[in-house]
């Protein structure tokens, strides 16, 4: 998107890199939350291959997964972003 030139808010943005639930633990001991790969959410949620070792990567293939996971839990999705949005204003406003 930067290298288009093209912005918008931070509240605008669906990443399946960046979305808590689908994410998960990458060292036990520090309990942080690491992005998980396109391909294997895929695999898990939505029960089907893509980027297949042999065959050229395809970003529209790529898209059409990350719209299919927002739409599996695009309620709850938008519900954490309400809160988050929510919450930012709140602080926003409380600097002024």
């Amino acid at each position: 998107m930067r290298a288009l030139g093209i912005t918008h808010p931070w509240y605008n943005v669906r990443d399946t890199a960046k979305y808590e639930p689908f994410m998960h633990v990458r060292f036990v001991e520090d309990g942080i939350l690491w992005p998980r790969k396109l391909k294997d959410l895929v695999k898990e949620k939505l029960h089907r291959e893509i980027q297949r070792p042999g065959e050229a990567h395809s970003s529209y293939e790529d898209a059409v997964a990350a719209m299919d996971l927002y739409r599996l839990v695009r309620r709850k999705w938008e519900k954490a972003m309400d809160y988050k949005i929510k919450k930012t204003r709140e602080i926003e406003s409380k600097k002024q």
